[in-house]
This record gives structure tokens, sequence and C-alpha cells, in this order.
């Protein structure tokens, strides 16, 4: 295993355990079984070695969203739930049965609050590009004047609302929030099914 990639994971659990503030880098060193000077060989300080690990969750959150964008999904709707909630899981579920998740979480905001505002417009653009190509394959019919990025734009704004409102609720709860949330504004944008001119030529006879 890569030498960083171990410490990360030592790192991880021992943040868990204990908390940023309570956590220092001897601890670390002992979970990961290093001397100190090899820990700050690789991070120079606790603040380094926490964005480290921060960035490290993130990316494994937008892997997990390409691996369920690329999933078969019923709808349009189940398949753009189906990915946010990927990146959601992943990033929760490390910290989850935490005592200190609420404060790893607040110190996540504080120092890498620039950090996670990247990987959220990373999302967005996996989103969109899921959009896209439901739209291309014929599977997401939007209404004239939405584009699949005003449709990211909506889900991502709405799921903020979403997880404000189902705060220490459990994960099975905001998921099936975070997916009627989505199934309402997806039925929102999508167009009428279209009538094929045939069928309007047969009404209109119908009709006279």
């Amino acid at each position: 295993m890569d030498p960083k990639q171990h410490i990360l994971n030592a790192a991880q659990s021992v943040f868990a355990r204990h908390g940023f503030r309570q956590t220092a880098m001897a601890m670390v060193a002992d979970e990961a079984r290093l001397s100190r000077q090899a820990l700050y060989h690789h991070f120079a300080s606790k603040e380094a070695l926490f964005a480290a690990l921060v960035g490290a969750l993130h990316e494994a959150a937008l892997a997990a969203v390409k691996e369920a964008a690329a999933r078969p999904a019923p709808s349009a709707s189940a398949a753009i739930a189906h990915t946010m909630i990927a990146y959601h899981r992943t990033l929760v579920s490390r910290i989850a049965s935490s005592p200190f998740a609420a404060e790893l979480i607040e110190e996540s905001s504080r120092q890498c609050g620039a950090a996670a505002a990247a990987f959220a417009r990373k999302l967005e653009k996996e989103l969109e590009a899921l959009c896209a190509r439901l739209v291309r394959e014929g599977r997401f019919h939007l209404r004239p004047g939405i584009a699949a990025r005003d449709v990211v734009e909506m889900v991502t704004i709405a799921a903020k609302g979403v997880k404000a409102a189902h705060a220490g609720a459990s994960e099975a709860k905001y998921a099936r929030a975070l997916e009627r949330m989505i199934n309402v504004i997806c039925a929102g944008v999508e167009a009428a099914p279209q009538t094929s001119q045939r069928s309007q030529r047969i009404r209109g006879r119908v009709a006279q």
C-alpha cells in the first residue's frame, strides 16, 4: 500500500475515535506504526493531514458517483437520485458511527471549505453529464427552455434543504427524502409525451 494512503487510513480511524481537537499526531503515528519523524515527513501538521484526508474522502465520493451514474436505473429521476446518494453515503459512512461526527463535519467546513466547494462543482459537472446523457438517450425529455444545467442547479439547491431538514436523521430516511424531492423536480421539468402527427390527424377527424 502507498505510504500516504496507509497514514490516511490510520488517521481516519483516529479522528473517528477521538475527534479533531483531541487527536495528536503521535496518536496517528502509533496507529500507523510509524515514528513521528516518518509521519511528519509526509504531513507537516495535523491540519495538513486532516485536509489530505478530507480530500481523499471527496475523491472516493466522486469515484462512487461515476460508478452509480454508469449503472442502469428505472428512470431519469432514479439515476440522478442514486448518483447523489452515492456521493453522500461515501462521505458520511466514513464518520457516521463516530461520536465526533458533528465536530469533524464542522472542522471540515472550517478548514477545507474551498476544497469542498471545488468538489461540489465536480459533483455538479458529473450530474450535468448524466442528465445530458439521459436526454440524448431519450430517457429524459425536458420542457422547452430547460437544460440539463438547470435541472442540476435545482436538484443541488433543494438537496441542501433536504439535508438541513433531516439533520440527525438516519441515512435511509435522508435517502428516501432526497429521492422523493428529486422525483418531484424531474416530474416538473419533464415535457409531456409527444403525440405523433398521425394520431393528431385521427383525433382531428373524429372531432369533426
